[in-house]
């Protein structure tokens, strides 16, 4: 099992700059990634004020491995990062992908780092690149 540790001291103090902020790739509504993240039961949960631990089952059956992602508003901006292999090399994962969808449907809280706020569905304010088709 993936094991990810939360850095020392706030919720984003691992990361050398500014966390990658979430930008969907081209054509993302027909990626596995996407189909996987609104078919696979899941297991999810808030880790601190910026990360989730995210549990999928697998296609054939059975678990996948746990992955801690960062999911949270930062200078207005949607961050997000994961620890699987498929976001290291794509920018894109079906845990990243689930937990929007989550919150696009109104089933997550995420919080807004500066304001201290959570929000229970992506803000009015807050775009992400061709997010706003997955709104509708």
């Amino acid at each position: 099992m993936s094991r990810a540790r939360q850095p020392p001291g706030g919720p984003l103090d691992g990361y050398l700059g500014k966390p990658p902020e979430l930008t969907f790739p081209q054509k993302w509504t027909l990626s596995g990634a996407w189909q996987r993240a609104q078919r696979a039961d899941a297991r999810f949960g808030p880790v601190d004020d910026a990360h989730f631990d995210v549990l999928l089952e697998r296609e054939r059956g059975g678990w996948g491995d746990k992955h801690r992602v960062l999911f949270a508003i930062q200078d207005g901006r949607l961050r997000a990062h994961c620890d699987c292999k498929s976001y290291q090399h794509r920018d894109w994962c079906a845990h990243v992908a689930h937990l929007w969808w989550r919150w696009s449907r109104d089933q997550l809280g995420v919080t807004d780092l500066d304001a201290e706020e959570t929000h229970l569905s992506p803000p009015w304010w807050l775009t992400v690149d061709d997010a706003e088709v997955a709104r509708a």
